[in-house]
């Protein structure tokens, strides 16, 4: 039998929930790493003398989770800053031309719009540059729209105006990161030193959070020798299901293998008493040697003597055998008694 482990970074899902509604925030395929860290706190409780350890108290659960990826995505920002892209605004655009003794004077094509200094104050500003020399304000140069160059030489101008197809997200200090369910799929490989041809894939294994809360750290480093990459980091908060209020859900770990079959590890059938009466529906589970059950679909099993067709309640008082049908050597014979 191969022997299994875990490579690779697979995919990541990432859903918001829109009036009790799942709709996609992103997906992740370029990932270069997926991480999730799973811990618990333990306090040892000691007692007598030399203080041996009685029993241990393990509280606060944490599972803390980091996606990085090579490509930039507009969605990871707007989650992880708790903001949201615009279409329209003021961006930042350049233009150039030639003063010389015939002509120094261009009239900007763009619209200027006015800079934001905060505090609430604001201007129309241009700044420019001549053969590359000390970038200055142009304030006396400039009369509306036209710029006059002081002197001859390449100008260079830079200016502030409107553009329609700029995405523009303004990140507050009111910050409140989102809230994500989040799914992180990656493959599982089969390989053995003995068997050269075990080594292949296996499955996958796949991490569902239903409650993924981003720290709201977004960290922007330029590197001229290597790019950007964008890092989201969380923790998973606590889910609470039925009824049972000391037991809420972090997360589920999901593994599929290819070359494995749900019944391969059951080791017996264990039959409901309740329901061993005629017509009653039979309700039988499998024991696997991790010693969990699971209520099995009663087409899966055969039953000795057999049900009429279209009948899925016992027939009659009698004894059964029942069995996997896949794999008949799992069996449990069980005695139904008259209604």
């Amino acid at each position: 039998m191969a022997k299994y482990f875990l490579g690779s970074v697979g995919t990541a899902e990432a859903f918001r929930r829109v009036n009790d509604e799942l709709q996609i925030a992103f997906v992740s395929k370029t990932l270069t790493d997926s991480s999730l860290n799973i811990s618990i706190t333990k306090d040892d409780i000691r007692g007598g003398t030399g203080a041996p350890i009685q029993f241990s108290f393990y509280h606060d659960p944490s599972v803390e989770i980091t996606l990085t990826d090579i490509l930039f995505n507009e969605s990871y920002v707007e989650a992880q800053l708790g903001t949201k892209f615009n279409v329209g605004g003021n961006i930042y655009k350049n233009k150039d031309f030639q003063a010389s003794s015939d002509s120094k004077t261009y009239t900007i094509p763009d619209e200027l719009a006015e800079l934001n200094m905060g505090c609430g104050k604001s201007q129309k500003i241009v700044w420019y540059s001549i053969d590359n020399g000390d970038w200055k304000v142009a304030t006396t140069e400039l009369n509306g729209k036209v710029f006059t160059a002081p002197e001859d030489g390449h100008v260079c101008l830079r200016y502030v105006t409107q553009d329609d197809n700029a995405h523009i997200a303004e990140i507050s200090s009111n910050m409140i990161p989102e809230e994500l369910f989040l799914v992180i799929t990656a493959p599982i490989f089969a390989g053995d030193a003995c068997e050269a041809s075990a080594g292949k894939a296996a499955g996958t294994i796949t991490y569902e959070v239903p409650r993924f809360k981003l720290n709201g750290a977004q960290e922007f480093t330029m590197n001229m020798s290597s790019n950007q990459t964008m890092s989201l980091s969380g923790t998973a908060l606590a889910s609470q299901d039925g009824c049972d209020m000391n037991n809420s859900k972090l997360l589920r770990i999901i593994a599929v293998y290819n070359d494995l079959h749900w019944y391969d590890d059951v080791t017996e059938l264990v039959a409901d008493e309740d329901y061993l009466k005629v017509g009653m529906i039979p309700h039988i589970y499998a024991l696997h040697k991790n010693g969990t059950l699971n209520l099995v679909d009663n087409d899966k099993l055969t039953f000795d003597p057999t049900f009429p067709e279209g009948t899925k309640t016992f027939p009659s008082a009698a004894t059964y055998t029942i069995s996997l049908t896949d794999k008949p050597s799992i069996k449990e014979t069980v005695v139904v008694s008259a209604a």
